[in-house]
């Protein structure tokens, strides 16, 4: 994880339910965002299904709850911030274990996000992941 996130504009901020099929949703509103072509889409589109696919199964958020994700594009970056109820049990973590049917998604954040990080707000009650992928 690398500290110290930009701040970047503008925001484009959407609720989606925490069920699978907001997986789907969320990576058509990126590439409907960042548009045809631009050269972070890929990377961002594939951290999205990454990170919104970990709050819909691992978050209080699964089961039809709230999930918001915020993207904000700017001269060379986007930021990508992720919002749900969190876990009592967990936290987001790297996990590289090649021989594993799946929990690789933090992995794949840490690998082409230039920096990313976990917030929470136990106030509030939710936890925010968010990651910037510098094009």
């Amino acid at each position: 994880m690398t500290a110290g996130r930009q701040t970047v504009l503008p925001r484009s901020t959407v609720t989606l339910r925490g069920v699978p099929e907001s997986v789907a949703v969320a990576r058509h509103r990126v590439r409907e965002l960042l548009g045809e072509g631009h050269p972070a889409s890929d990377d961002v589109v594939l951290l999205v299904s990454e990170v919104v696919t970990n709050s819909v199964v691992h978050s209080g958020s699964s089961g039809g709850g709230r999930v918001a994700m915020t993207v904000a594009v700017g001269s060379e970056a986007v930021l990508v911030e992720v919002r749900d109820v969190g876990s009592g049990t967990s936290v987001p973590h790297v996990r590289n274990e090649p021989e594993a049917e799946n929990g690789r998604g933090m992995f794949l954040v840490d690998l082409l996000a230039a920096r990313w990080g976990v917030q929470d707000d136990i106030a509030r009650g939710f936890r925010t992941l968010w990651f910037e992928v510098d094009f």
